[in-house]
Parts: structure tokens; sequence; C-alpha cells
């Protein structure tokens, strides 16, 4: 038998662009539309973090990237909203990764930055048929609240949130 180590986090940006493009990509193949062939096509809301991801998730922001087997495998950004309330953004787990704890382990790390930079509650918005995440998301303590934020997208979203005192 052999056992793969768990995913390792860190939060080196080297990939996070690419990683960052995969999830606008399936994020549009979700809701129907098509993808983009190329970074350079993606519009302009896309660009606010993938074209400078260093400024978009800087302290007291990150993004974390998990790598397993030595290969980049998902990624998450948090952002703070106000120093009480960090948002979680963009989690992805590339297919090879799925079913080895990738996303668990990129949430328990950026509930322990959260933490570590003040915050209390670590809200998010999520596609309501992403339910293998909404289901993460539960089993991680999250309940759904109303929406935190005035949203203008054309894609209706669930929104949730953790307080941090209850992990």
């Amino acid at each position: 038998m052999t056992i793969t180590p768990g995913p390792t986090i860190d939060t080196d940006l080297a990939h996070t662009r690419d990683l960052l493009f995969a999830y606008y990509n399936a994020t549009a193949e979700e809701v129907g539309h098509a993808g983009w062939a190329s970074p350079d096509l993606l519009p302009e809301w896309c660009r606010t973090d993938h074209d400078d991801p260093a400024d978009y998730y800087a302290h007291p922001g990150a993004y974390f990237t998990a790598h397993l087997a030595g290969r980049p495998a998902g990624g998450v950004g948090v952002h703070l909203l106000d120093p009480g309330t960090a948002e979680v953004k963009r989690l992805y787990v590339l297919p090879h990764a799925r079913g080895h704890g990738t996303a668990r382990a990129l949430m328990t790390r950026l509930h322990a930055h959260a933490r570590a930079v003040g915050a209390d509650r670590c809200v998010l918005d999520c596609l309501p048929q992403r339910t293998g995440a909404i289901a993460l998301y539960e089993a991680l303590g999250y309940r759904p609240i109303p929406p935190y934020r005035e949203y203008t997208g054309h894609a209706p979203l669930s929104c949730f949130e953790l307080r941090l005192d209850t992990i």
C-alpha cells in the first residue's frame, strides 16, 4: 500500500494566475457560458484579481496555493471587507486533486490566517449549483446568510458565514 501525503499549502503566487484562469473557465461553464481561450480574453470583472493577484490579495489578505505530489492542486484567496470580516474568494481545486482533502486544507489555512489578522468571521458567496462546495462549507460550520454586499452579477448566488469563534 502506498500512502500519499496530503496537500501542502503555501503563499507563493507563482501559480495563482493559472489557478484563477481555471476557476473563471470552470465558473463560465457552470453557468452555461463559453470559457476563454486565453487570459487576455477575460472580461474586466475577472481582471481585478487575475491581473495583479499580489495587489488584490496583499496583506492582510492572502492567496493560498495547495500542492499535491509536487504539482499545483488548487487555491483560495481571502480579502478583508472590514477589520472583522474576511471574504473567501475563488476556492478552486484542479480535477486531478479532488478527493484528497485539498479544499478542506485550503479552507483550514484560510481560517487560521483570518483569525491571525483579526477577523472574527468569514463570509463567501457561491453558485447554488456548486453543491459539493456548499456541502464542504456547511461541514466546516458555515451557515446561510442574506447577501452581505450589493451584487450586480447575472448569476444567483448563495451566501454563507462562519463565525471563527465556533471552530
